[in-house]
């Protein structure tokens, strides 16, 4: 027997083996990845197909692989009880027949409404006049408005700063719920500053109740969501400007003790409004009514 040519088969045979196993362990991956994985040749012709449709895209977008879950959630009284609580608000007759239930206290009234809704109206407001609020530093502001609602527990640990909108004298300040790392959209507090004085938080929280590591499946990519906003959406006029894209959850406001909140891709526009792509199915997710 050629004791040369025998150990040359066991060689091959051995790394044919092992080239097997790393195909059962790996293969997936791999053919998920090269399925997936959008080239720069495709991203330009999204956003020459976005442009040509009246949309430009100035935010950064994830190009990796994503899986999500459902989330299971159901509505969370915490800023409602928080609120009454700090504030010594006592119940009080609602100001007209049909008017959300009223909560009276010394330096805030808590408007309650159907579907957990809260709006707390500070009386006389807290200033922040001397601070980054008062030299028109949004970000700082921002961080400002976060430490307080934080320190005083009317927002949940891991809440962050989204977005600001100004309207006339007002300007409000958006901060978005978090679970395990993923973005709620549908749970949101407000925060509304005039003349550097804090005079209103409002806010609809949730409570997570699964894990998001449970039933994971692909999520389609942003550059599949991109292309359905367009179609979806339709030419815009005059031109809008997508400034973030996010992956997260969303859903409406139900009447229940929990729901199910499916992934979707946010697209933020320039004007403040939001549009929702279900991150399973590519449709358009109908937008909240607050």
């Amino acid at each position: 027997m050629n004791i040369g040519r025998a150990k040359t088969i066991l060689i091959f045979a051995f790394l044919g083996l092992n080239l097997l196993l790393c195909y059962h362990l790996f293969g997936d991956s791999l053919r998920q990845s090269s399925r997936l994985k959008v080239t720069g040749k495709e991203w330009r012709h999204i956003e020459e197909q976005l442009a040509e449709s009246g949309y430009i895209l100035e935010a950064k977008l994830d190009g990796g692989t994503r899986k999500s879950s459902f989330l299971t959630v159901s509505p969370s009284a915490m800023l409602e009880q928080r609120a009454r609580e700090l504030y010594a608000a006592a119940a009080v007759p609602p100001e007209s027949a049909g008017a959300p239930p009223l909560h009276e206290g010394g330096e805030a009234l808590l408007r309650v409404f159907p579907g957990g809704l809260v709006r707390v109206t500070l009386t006389p407001g807290v200033s922040f006049a001397g601070g980054a609020a008062a030299a028109g530093e949004p970000a700082e502001t921002a961080a400002l408005l976060e430490r307080y609602l934080l320190d005083r527990e009317l927002a949940p640990a891991g809440i962050c700063y989204d977005r600001l909108e100004r309207t006339g004298e007002k300007t409000n300040f958006y901060y978005l719920q978090s679970y395990e790392g993923m973005l709620l959209f549908s749970g949101y507090l407000k925060a509304v500053v005039e003349n550097n004085v804090l005079v209103e938080i409002e806010g609809y929280l949730l409570q997570p109740e699964s894990s998001l590591q449970e039933r994971e499946m692909e999520v389609i990519t942003a550059a599949r969501a991109l292309s359905r906003l367009g179609e979806l959406l339709g030419p815009g006029s005059p031109s809008r400007r997508i400034v973030k894209v996010d992956l997260g959850f969303y859903s409406r406001e139900y009447d229940a003790e929990r729901w199910e909140i499916p992934p979707v891709w946010r697209f933020l526009f320039d004007d403040g409004e939001s549009c929702f792509i279900n991150a399973f199915t590519g449709n358009l997710e109908p937008e909240s009514s607050n």
